[in-house]
């Protein structure tokens, strides 16, 4: 759902050149060619690399390998298959239509963070200035009990909070950029309650559309399973691929390469789909209903994790406001109290002498 190393609008623009091109016959070197001159902007350098190592006779895969790491893991590996099997323009139109949904999908998941962000931003804001205004007054109030009191109070909470939130976001981009830590990442997700199915409806949809792609283009089961379980940038999936490509070759079939890696990847719905296509004769058209259902699946799933990070968001201001409201009845109320029932206990005959309590 988070931009890979190529930016997804380029991306996106460059399946639906290379869709367009090839449909009506264009060479990939003249379309290549095309993209280092006209297409997106940080394509071009690498369109024009891509163009000359197809010149020098190279395959479509073997130009894009030096620069594999800038495309998602699905990307290349259905350009693979099209390639091998003489489907790129049917595989650049569905590459086209998936990214384009995808993008879809992210901005509605980053719009509705807007405002969860803006109200964490401004609880920040807001215990900033109460600091400082705490401190300007001359009180030794400290509202968070983090010993942060004054300008300077202010100045390093501002800075820490600043350095978290930076740590935070960083972490993330960090990992959804780099594919390995993201395949790690989504394997772990599998394994936490509230995230597991909208990991694993992730994982789904991208096996079902590669397996769609690759049963249509007539590879063999281990050649299906091997591109497929690899396609769904999962590693709980991914490192199942040579196995199962294996049992495949051994004269198994598909569904029953799916049932040994347990129901945990593969849940019984769609089992029961993989039985019924295999049964029919079917099976590409079966993988491509399912692409569609787990997508679906997963447009629900963001919105599930849409409302779990806001939550996050909301609890950690609540969490900040109710801190600092019983720091400040604590020191402004609490405190004085027991510290003049503390003065009464001691010394009950002259505790209404002391003027900094009572005054006059």
């Amino acid at each position: 759902m988070f931009s890979s190393p190529c930016p997804l609008p380029a991306l996106i623009l460059w399946c639906r050149a290379l869709h367009h091109g090839l449909d009506i016959g264009l060479s990939p070197v003249r379309i290549f060619t095309q993209q280092a001159k006209s297409g997106p902007a940080v394509f071009r350098p690498l369109a024009a690399g891509m163009a000359k190592r197809l010149e020098d006779g190279d395959t479509l895969s073997d130009a894009l390998r030096p620069e594999a790491w800038r495309f998602p893991l699905l990307f290349v590996e259905l350009v693979a298959v099209g390639e091998q099997a003489g489907r790129l323009p049917t595989v650049f139109a569905e590459l086209e239509r998936h990214y384009e949904e995808v993008q879809t999908a992210r901005r509605q998941f980053l719009t509705a963070l807007v405002w969860p962000a803006m109200m964490y931003c401004g609880a920040i804001g807001v215990l900033t200035l109460l600091i400082l205004v705490l401190g300007s007054l001359g009180t030794k109030l400290d509202p968070l009990g983090l010993g942060l009191t004054g300008a300077g109070g202010a100045f390093w909470f501002f800075v820490y909070s600043a350095m978290f939130t930076t740590f935070v976001v960083g972490s993330v981009v960090i990992v959804v950029r780099t594919p390995n830590a993201r395949a790690k990442a989504e394997a772990l997700a599998l394994k936490v309650p509230g995230l597991a199915p909208i990991a694993r409806a992730f994982a789904l949809n991208r096996f079902a559309m590669a397996a769609h792609m690759t049963i249509e283009a007539g590879l063999r089961a281990d050649r299906v399973m091997k591109f497929s379980l690899r396609a769904t940038a999962n590693r709980a999936y991914q490192q199942h691929a040579e196995q199962a490509a294996k049992s495949c070759r051994k004269g198994r079939e598909i569904i029953e390469a799916l049932q040994e890696l347990g129901p945990t990847l593969f849940p019984d719905e769609f089992i029961q789909a993989v039985h019924v296509g295999e049964e029919s004769g079917r099976l590409a058209e079966v993988m491509q209903k399912e692409a569609i259902r787990y997508r679906e699946a997963s447009v629900r799933g963001m919105k599930i994790l849409t409302r779990m990070v806001s939550g996050i968001v909301y609890a950690v201001i609540a969490i900040l406001v109710i801190v600092c409201i019983f720091r400040v009845v604590q020191t402004a109320y609490i405190d004085p109290v027991n510290q003049l029932a503390d003065d009464l206990q001691r010394d009950p005959n002259n505790i209404f002498k002391k003027r900094d309590i009572f005054g006059d």
